[in-house]
């Protein structure tokens, strides 16, 4: 067991310390978002709280696959071959933490693209198939309790379901990163915020497809090991972290937006023989820029918060006059 120990329990613990701090992120953005997004609509917060359960009931069928494997069976010949039935809730769970994703980012383009089935109809039947197959994964798991056994009959499957994912996140992204394009026709001055909007979402949908891929080569060419399902666990906790890093970037526009409006200065009317003139003109509040209009519009539109958006864009007008008042 010696010569196998590190591509096996040496890979499924430094996976496990990869989620475990993958997961700190996403409990500290959960944090985040309940602390500056109070007022939010109650559906988002149900969302959030529900990835953040999921998220960490994934993290801790991780943790105690891996004291299962290294101190429970320390020692035992062969122990890593055999599949504890917390490796295969992990699956299930990266499948509903991914479902739970998709139906967010495929509503949202359903809201972007007006109703289009023809886009959002294979974006959540592949999301569904991946769940299935990922339920049948786990049932083959926990009936065949070995690596080597479900390997040599369920090879296929296992990839088939993480082929699906890859399809569904190139979707998924595609079509994101498409309609961000065709919103960004016609801005000048905000070219800087809505690029960052670009490539985020650009990132984001290559990060999660290119870990999905890795387990996908590993998966084929060491299945003796578990390289791949260190990697696995990882999955999860991108789309998690996703979510929240999606609603947390308004909190960025916000500030964003309040620290480049130039602080209007009230002009002092002049003394005149030391008399200071009983009348003066009100300095004229700073108008709206219609880029800045039309930038609140198109992170309305990125984060999709077509209503409820509105407000943080009225909360970020009124901080701006705060701001002119003082000075």
């Amino acid at each position: 067991m010696s010569s196998s120990v590190v591509p096996t329990l040496g890979a499924t613990l430094a996976g496990c310390l990869a989620a475990v701090g993958m997961s700190a992120i996403l409990g500290f953005q959960t944090f985040l978002y309940f602390q500056v997004f109070p007022s939010d609509a109650l559906p988002y917060k149900l969302l959030v709280g529900w990835i953040w359960v999921l998220d960490a009931a994934h993290t801790v069928m991780i943790c105690t696959g891996v004291w299962d494997y290294t101190i429970l069976h320390f020692g035992e010949p062969d122990i890593h071959l055999h599949i504890f039935p917390v490796i295969p809730m992990t699956v299930v769970l990266t499948a509903i933490i991914t479902l739970s994703v998709n139906i967010f980012y495929g509503w949202r383009i359903h809201k972007l693209s007006k109703s289009n089935w023809w886009l959002t109809g294979p974006i959540a039947f592949l999301s569904i198939a991946r769940v299935g197959l990922a339920f049948t994964t786990t049932t083959e798991m926990l009936i065949l309790k070995t690596f080597p056994a479900f390997a040599a009959k369920f090879k296929i499957l296992f990839t088939s379901g993480l082929i699906v994912s890859a399809i569904t996140d190139v979707l998924v992204s595609g079509a994101r990163y498409f309609y961000l394009r065709d919103m960004r026709q016609g801005y000048t001055v905000t070219h800087e915020a809505v690029d960052a909007v670009v490539v985020f979402t650009i990132n984001d949908g290559l990060l999660t497809c290119g870990t999905v891929l890795a387990v996908i080569i590993c998966w084929l060419t060491m299945s003796h090991n578990f390289v791949y399902l260190a990697i696995y666990f990882l999955i999860g906790k991108l789309y998690g972290n996703s979510v929240l890093a999606t609603l947390n970037l308004r909190n960025w526009y916000r500030h964003r937006n309040i620290s480049q409006q130039p602080v209007s200065m009230v002009k002092r009317p002049m003394r005149v023989n030391g008399a200071q003139p009983s009348t003066s003109r009100p300095a004229a509040a700073p108008r709206r820029s219609d880029s800045t209009d039309k930038m609140e519009v198109f992170v309305n539109h990125e984060v999709d918060y077509i209503g409820d958006f509105r407000r943080e864009a009225e909360d970020s007008h009124s901080d701006r006059k705060s701001v002119q008042h003082l000075a």
